[in-house]
């Protein structure tokens, strides 16, 4: 059974892999590649080092450097001369909107967010120099820390830029406004005088009011326009100032992008056996990186490497290319002030292949080391890096680069325009022999027009007789050298476009070479094509798997929500360079019959609009406009154009039958309104007797209603009124046996009360509780 790695483990396997790696130490990949650098740039070193005698020349051929220059341009424009440089192609026929959203988002993360001219360009220029360029594209969760200060700001602003999650305020100074408190006392000191003037036009203070004690002064009476100023002088003075803030805040950006860049060859590190990046079993990317930079990956252990592999610092390719503007490249860029978050490390991020769980089966991990420490494991699901090579070569990785091609036609170049240099300077400064003590040899040395050698006797001094060389054979060698070097490379003198003697060849004889060398450059663009493909698809898999938020950005049609989330799985991808068809005034001639052929036959049925509009728009594009909706509407966005107007007096005859026709319907038409309105007449009339009756039945049937509720309503008072009689009786003279017991038992308690005042008071009792009962209404009783 399979055993499970330990970290240990892991970490050495991955030391063993990367010094077994392509490219990790100056093996003869990294020779070669180091060679292509100074064959480049020209340098007189290697290969081309002049003899070590003095005098001789140690001119060098460009002739890579032409070549791969002379090849960019064309190759640029094939790649990044439109919007666009892949197409996503829909699976199902309701995903066409999705799948032009995410071809314009993917290639805006690419031109806009990435700077995809500039990683194209090195890209592919690291391809024709160095074998195989190397991209390297994953999902950026760094965060970013920037400081930034912000002045004068109102409370409104501030409150803005508080708002903002990715703020964090570290300093804070507030101020009143100056301009506010100026206007303040202006306004303070008109209202003042304003009060002033009100007052001294009021009566006087001292003048003596009617009924107001003498000696006392009077208060003057209230006046409302000085008490409207008060009220404003209090309002104005009861408002807080205006206040200013001066902050100084940190923005701290996390989340995640999508990062795209180049890596250098000397960076890139792959297993010897491997012949694509994908089904490698070791892929390593050695870069030096800060200790602020690791840490804001999120890698914890930082502190504690040590013991790093400082070999990459000293490596001869980065030296090689470093030097042409650095003379000290050698040195290691150590930094070697006490700021620690600013040491760089060298760290490997390594993509492998081994069972790290012991189930049998290997899987592919990444795995980060830097000196001692492991800082990251982690099972992945593809390998980070795309690349491009111009000359493939059939089951390896490393391909042939244009310099390849180029190198050895550079070399014999030099070596013929060094002969030819050195005979010229013989030529022109010749040997010469002088008979010892016959000859002032200081005069022979000094060479100078007109200049005069002193000898003794004639005869002394001479030319020696040497070989001369000859020009035109050195020419004519040259010549084949130059003719050996296009047909290496396929890049001609005719593509370049400054050929002079191919201006008396005939246009047929032009037109072949020129297609030739295309086909030679649209082979190298097919192959970086595969490249651009599987970048992209990188880079969608990436944003589907991560972008976790709807992106709002601008495409060709407006401001646009993308959600990336919904697009897995679900696109095709196909290349979209415009390569294979000759070049670019080819492509324009052959648009250009196009058109007249779709012209031609558009009665016929056989051409559409559509077809038309597209056919504009590539021509658009090949002469230099981006977008062709400047010159041309597309049908499918417009309308239809309106038909051209009809013969004028087709039109006034179809006018006068319109007429006629016209005077005829409005007589029928005022026939039958009227037959209508005599109809509509009789209907209303007999609704309005109808209506009639109904309300006259309706009257007597409420009236008949009333009279019986009111009879019901009267009878109903009547009983109240009877049964209220009948218990008013009954409490009368309940109440007057009540009255004549208590005056009974009060006089038997006075013994002696006259009669009189006995009867007074049983009246006076029996008119309370009368009073009492009825509510000092008698019409209830």
């Amino acid at each position: 059974m399979a055993k499970a790695l330990s970290q240990d483990e892991l970490k050495a396997l991955v030391q063993t892999e990367m010094r077994q790696s392509l490219g990790y130490s100056s093996s003869r990949l990294s020779q070669a590649r180091q060679k292509a650098e100074y064959y480049y740039l020209g340098l007189a070193v290697g290969d081309l080092s002049p003899p070590e005698v003095d005098g001789r020349s140690s001119v060098v051929s460009t002739d890579v450097r032409d070549t791969i220059e002379s090849m960019l341009p064309q190759l640029m424009v094939t790649f990044c001369g439109g919007d666009s440089i892949v197409e996503f192609e829909p699976q199902n026929p309701d995903d066409e909107a999705r799948a032009k959203a995410a071809t314009e988002y993917i290639n805006y993360l690419f031109f806009k967010k990435n700077n995809g001219h500039k990683i194209a360009y090195v890209w592919m220029k690291d391809a024709l120099l160095q074998k195989n360029g190397i991209v390297k594209v994953w999902w950026d969760t760094r965060f970013e820390e920037a400081k930034e200060e912000y002045k004068g700001l109102n409370q409104i602003e501030l409150a803005q830029i508080l708002d903002d999650p990715e703020i964090e305020v570290i300093a804070q100074q507030t101020y009143p406004d100056e301009d506010d408190a100026k206007q303040r006392e202006q306004a303070v000191e008109q209202i003042n005088q304003q009060i002033s003037q009100q007052m001294q036009q009021a009566p006087q203070a001292n003048a003596q009011q009617p009924g107001q004690p003498p000696g006392q002064p009077s208060m003057p009476p209230a006046n409302p326009a000085v008490q409207q100023l008060q009220a404003q002088l209090q309002q104005i003075q009861s408002q807080p100032p205006e206040m200013f803030y001066d902050i100084t805040c940190k923005r701290v950006k996390t989340g995640g992008k999508i990062q795209i860049d180049n890596v250098p060859p000397e960076e890139f590190l792959i297993a010897r056996n491997a012949k694509d990046i994908q089904t490698a079993k070791f892929v390593g990317h050695r870069v030096q990186r800060t200790v602020s930079e690791l840490k804001s990956m999120g890698y914890k252990n930082v502190d504690n490497i040590s013991g790093e592999d400082q070999g990459q610092a000293v490596n001869l390719e980065r030296i090689e290319r470093l030097s042409w503007n650095d003379e000290n490249a050698y040195l290691s860029d150590e930094v070697t002030n006490a700021d620690e978050s600013q040491r760089k490390i060298w760290i490997t991020e390594a993509y492998v292949r081994c069972d790290f769980d012991g189930d049998g089966i290997s899987e592919l991990r990444k795995v980060t080391v830097a000196g001692n420490e492991l800082l990251d494991n982690e099972e992945v699901d593809f390998i980070p890096f795309v690349d491009i090579t111009p000359v493939p070569l059939p089951h390896t990785f490393f391909g042939l680069s244009i310099a390849d091609l180029a190198m050895e036609s550079q070399k014999t170049k030099t070596s013929i325009l060094r002969s030819q240099l050195d005979n010229l300077y013989l030529n022109v400064n010749g040997r010469y022999y002088a008979v010892e003590g016959q000859v002032n040899l200081d005069d022979l040395l000094t060479s100078r027009p007109g200049g005069v050698v002193r000898i003794k006797q004639p005869g002394a001094v001479g030319r020696l007789d040497q070989a001369q060389g000859n020009t035109g054979e050195a020419m004519g060698l040259l010549e084949y050298i130059q003719q050996d070097l296009e047909n290496k490379t396929g890049w001609t003198r005719y593509s370049q476009g400054n050929d002079s003697d191919g201006l008396n060849q005939t246009a047929q004889g032009m037109n072949i070479i020129t297609n030739k060398a295309d086909m030679r450059l649209d082979l190298i663009s097919r192959n970086f094509a595969e490249g651009f493909t599987e970048l992209f698809k990188l880079v969608l898999k990436l944003i589907c798997q991560h972008q976790d938020k709807k992106a709002q950005v601008r495409l060709s049609n407006g401001w646009v929500d993308i959600d990336p989330r919904e697009w897995r799985n679900q696109f095709d991808v196909s290349i979209n360079v415009g390569i294979g068809l000759g070049n670019k005034d080819q492509k324009v001639n052959h648009l250009m019959a196009l058109l007249a052929q779709q012209e031609k036959v558009f009665p016929l049925g056989i051409a559409n609009p559509q077809g038309i509009y597209q056919s504009s728009s590539e021509l658009a594009r090949l002469l230099g406009f981006k977008n062709g909706d400047k010159f041309f509407s597309d049908p499918a966005k417009n309308p239809p154009a309106p038909p051209p107007p009809p013969d004028p007096a087709q039109m006034q005859m179809q006018a006068e039958q319109q007429k006629t026709q016209m005077q005829m319907q409005a007589s029928k038409e005022k026939h039958m309104m009227d037959m209508q309105m005599r109809e509509r007449e009789l209907q209303q009339e007999a609704m309005l007797r109808e209506r009639e009756l109904q309300l006259e039945a309706q009257k007597q049937q409420a009236q008949s209603q009333n009279d019986m509720q009111e009879r019901q309503h009267k009878a109903q008072l009547d009983a109240q009124l009877a049964q209220q009689r009948m218990e008013f009786e009954r409490w009368k003279a309940q109440l007057e046996a009540e009255t004549r017991m208590m005056v009974a038992r009060i006089a038997a308690e006075a013994k002696m009360q006259p009669q009189a005042q006995l009867d007074a008071c049983m009246d006076g009792l029996n008119a309370g509780l009368t009073n009492e009962l009825t509510g000092g209404n008698d019409e209830h009783i």
